[in-house]
Parts: C-alpha cells; sequence; structure tokens
C-alpha cells in the first residue's frame, strides 16, 4: 500500500508538471501570437501613414502645379499658362516624413491640362491626376454685362444664386457690369426673398419626367462687381445711387466691389472648333433625310452632319412647322447663319449645344431648350456670333445648361423666361443686358469654367479650375 501511494503521488506530480508545461506553452504561444500581431499591426499603421504621406505629397503637387499656372513662374520662366514640365519636382514635408513630388503637365484634347503628380514618402509613391481648364476671371460671374446692365419694366425680376453645392472656395459675383446696373423703377427685384420663383432640374438632377421637378429657389444677397467708373442707378434719370437706397426699395444686396480698372476681359470664341465638332456629328441625320425628302432636296436628305447653311436650316424648320412635331436635335448644332423661331415654335437641343452666326430670335411664346446631362456639362449652351443678339419676345422660354453667350445685346421681354444653369455674358459695348418685364433665373454652375473652344488672350490673368481628379495606379 506505501509503494503504491508513493506510485500514485508520483505520477500526480507528473501530471501537474505536464499541466504546468502546457499551461507555459500556451502562454508562450499566446505571447508570442500577441507580439507578432502588435508587430504586424505597427506595420500597417507605419505603411497607412506612409501612404496617406505619399498621397498629401502628390496632392500637394497638383495644388503647386495650379498656382504656377494661374501666375507667372518664379525664376524666369514663362508665363504659367504655357507652364508644361515632364519632371517639375520639389521636396515636401509631410506627416513627419521628408517626401517630395514630381509634375507633369500635358496638353488635353478639346482644350485644359493633365497634371500628374507622384507623391513619395517613407518608400511609398502615390500618384494622382486632374484636368484643369484655364478660364479668364470673366467667367466667375453668374451675368457678366460688357456694359450696362438694365432692369427696365416691371414686373422684371432676376434671382441669381450658385447652382447645386456652389463653386467651394472660388469666390463668385452675381453681376459684373462694366458701365453700371441700372433699375428702371422701384418695382423691379433682384433676389427678392419674398417672391416664389420656381426653376426646372440642372445638368446633375434628375430630368423632368424622371422623377426631377421644379426646383424651389432661396435667393440670397446679391454681390455686385463694377469696373471703374460704373455705378448704380434709378430711373429713366439715371440718378446715382448706393446701396442703403437699393435696399430701401428691396433690392436684397450684400455689397459692391469697384474695380480700380477694366472688367476681366471676355474670352474669344474659336468658331472653327465648334465646326468641327458639328461636322463630326451625326446624331441628326434622320431629321435632315426627312426635312430634305419633304422639301424635295437632295442634299439635305443625303446630309450627315450638323453643320448647317441658313436655307438647310430653314428647311428643317419648316419641316417641323408641317408635320407639327417640336424640333429636337442632339449634339453640337452650328448655323452659319442665325435662328428665328416663330411665334410658339419650340426647339430642343439635347446633350449639346447651338452655335449661331448672327442673331438668335425668339418670337411671341417661342421655346428654345438647350439641356446637358453630367457627361455633358461642360458644353456652352448657346454662343451667338458676329455681333448677333439674343432676343425673348412676349412669352418666350430659353431654357439652358451651360454658358449663354452673345457678341451684341441680351434682350428680355415682357412675360419672357429665361432659365439658365451656368452663366449669362452679354458682350455689347452699350447694353449688355436688358430685361423689359421678364424673369431672368441664373443658376451660376462653376463647370462653365470648364468650357472647351474659348481662348483666353496671352497677357490676360486665368483661373485654374479642376474639372475632374482622380488617383492613378
Amino acid at each position: 500500500m506505501r509503494i503504491f501511494a508513493v506510485f500514485r503521488t508520483a505520477r500526480e506530480g507528473g501530471i501537474a508538471l505536464l499541466i504546468v508545461l502546457l499551461m507555459l506553452l500556451a502562454v508562450s504561444g499566446s505571447s508570442f501570437s500577441f507580439v507578432w500581431f502588435t508587430s504586424q499591426q505597427q506595420a500597417r499603421a507605419g505603411a497607412r501613414l506612409r501612404s496617406a504621406a505619399a498621397l498629401a505629397a502628390a496632392e500637394a503637387g497638383v495644388h503647386r502645379a495650379l498656382g504656377i499656372l494661374e501666375t507667372p513662374a518664379a525664376g524666369g520662366v514663362r508665363s504659367g499658362r504655357t507652364w508644361r514640365p515632364t519632371a517639375y519636382g520639389e521636396g515636401w514635408r509631410a506627416g513627419g516624413f521628408d517626401g517630395r513630388f514630381t509634375i507633369a503637365i500635358i496638353d488635353a484634347p478639346g482644350g485644359g491640362v493633365w497634371v500628374t503628380s507622384a507623391g513619395e514618402a517613407g518608400g511609398m509613391i502615390r500618384r494622382v491626376r486632374a484636368r484643369v481648364y484655364l478660364a479668364p476671371p470673366s467667367l466667375l460671374a453668374a451675368l457678366y454685362g460688357a456694359s450696362f446692365v438694365f432692369l427696365e419694366r416691371p414686373p422684371a425680376a432676376m434671382v441669381l444664386l450658385p447652382y447645386g453645392a456652389g463653386i467651394g472656395d472660388r469666390p463668385w459675383i452675381h453681376i459684373a457690369a462694366g458701365a453700371g446696373i441700372g433699375f428702371a423703377t422701384t418695382g423691379v427685384s433682384i433676389n427678392d426673398p419674398f417672391r416664389a420663383v420656381q426653376a426646372g432640374p440642372g445638368p446633375l438632377d434628375a430630368p423632368e419626367g424622371a422623377g426631377g421637378t421644379a426646383v424651389p429657389l432661396r435667393p440670397g444677397p446679391v454681390r455686385l462687381l463694377l469696373a471703374r467708373g460704373a455705378g448704380l442707378t434709378l430711373g429713366p434719370d439715371g440718378r446715382r445711387v448706393d446701396l442703403q437706397q437699393l435696399r430701401v426699395m428691396g433690392v436684397y444686396v450684400e455689397g459692391v466691389v469697384i474695380r480700380e480698372a477694366e472688367l476681366p476681359v471676355l474670352p474669344e470664341v474659336n468658331r472653327a472648333y465648334y465646326r468641327t465638332l458639328a461636322a463630326a456629328n451625326t446624331a441628326n441625320a434622320r431629321l435632315n433625310f426627312a426635312a430634305g425628302r419633304h422639301a424635295g432636296d437632295l442634299d439635305l436628305a443625303a446630309k450627315r452632319d450638323s453643320l448647317y447653311s441658313r436655307n438647310e436650316f430653314e428647311l428643317l424648320l419648316a419641316y417641323l412647322r408641317a408635320v407639327r412635331l417640336p424640333g429636337i436635335f442632339r449634339g453640337v448644332v452650328y448655323l452659319q447663319a442665325g435662328l428665328y423661331l416663330v411665334d410658339g415654335q419650340r426647339l430642343q437641343i439635347a446633350d449639346g449645344a447651338l452655335i449661331a452666326e448672327s442673331t438668335v430670335y425668339l418670337g411671341r411664346e417661342a421655346s428654345l431648350e438647350i439641356t446637358h446631362s453630367a457627361s455633358t456639362r461642360t458644353l456652352p449652351a448657346l454662343l451667338v456670333l458676329d455681333d448677333g443678339a439674343l432676343v425673348a419676345t412676349l412669352g418666350a422660354r430659353l431654357r439652358a445648361h451651360g454658358l449663354v453667350y452673345a457678341d451684341r445685346s441680351i434682350d428680355i421681354g415682357r412675360d419672357a423666361r429665361l432659365d439658365v444653369v451656368g452663366a449669362v455674358l452679354g458682350a455689347d459695348p452699350e447694353f449688355s443686358f436688358r430685361n423689359f418685364g421678364g424673369d431672368a433665373v441664373i443658376r451660376y454652375d462653376p463647370a462653365v469654367l470648364g468650357t472647351p473652344g474659348l481662348e483666353v488672350p496671352d497677357d490676360a490673368p486665368v483661373v485654374a479650375w479642376v474639372a475632374a481628379w482622380e488617383e492613378l495606379p
């Protein structure tokens, strides 16, 4: 019995030792796993930190490029807008790392430039690319008049405000006028907060009939930009008034900026660029065929492009009136003449633009609509060239997405409606914009800064606008 007891004690001691060893092994394994896991986490955290620092360096490179493009480059380099380096680099410290970015800039098709920046920090490299347009500062105004802007007859009303999220940190002006802004009576208004105004969907909204609805507007106070010598006037005699007097008469004004010089220059339209786009646009070939067959014009019936002479477009409009259909075109349409829509006639252009080489005239109750989707947002809406004016008569309606530009005056008649998501520019040296008793709603869209086919004089300042931003693999 005593021997058996000794044996049992020894066996129990061995089992206890085995249990202790197993527990030590488990603790050792857990400790090793914890140390390994902690090490891996630290390594991943370090990699993420280096990656974030590299991305910050790459983004800093893009912003450095934007700064140079907008201003003359340092060190005797040519004007910043002509700067096209292939491997320009600078040191950059980000997240505690001594990093570096390398920039390459190349011209992009359709205007603008591609800015590619590679950022390096702690052995990590990340690359970003931005599509940048160089636009004149005049495109920062919702309504730009090279000379006078007039609200002439009650109930003339204007509403100007940003579209969507606006333009971030980019300042903008509601109305810029080179010679002045005139109010014929106290019965006209700008951004009246008590006036109920609605507008149709923009290019980033759901279209009407597909969940899109009219957009209620909530205007804020307006900011005005006047050239040196320009002023605010009231009444038919053009009596000068100040901001307080405007506020008393119900004009919702935040402030006025007076420039010490002329307003920023207007861009020049590269008509050859738009003629090329219209010549390549075959989306209206079926309409050409139908109108040509209706008129017995074999050349029009065989026409594939959207570059029209005066006679060709008159035949198209006559055909649409005869069959009582609204004119619906697609893409860029270029008229080597003006446009005259008779009373009640409707014309629509989807995902495109209308460029006319003479006056665009909208008769009584006529309607012109030029709308864009998100993919065509930077296209202009309407460009009227060769000393042409834009005239919307009694009850006419112009709805447009993008830039609306006229070489001469823009006139809005009684009960007419102007609904623009973009910007409006009138270049007439005497009366750039006149509202004779209609409604003008302009929602400023920064995409006008990326309008292709616009050229800025070499000695004029530019604004660098980023239209697209992506990270490259």
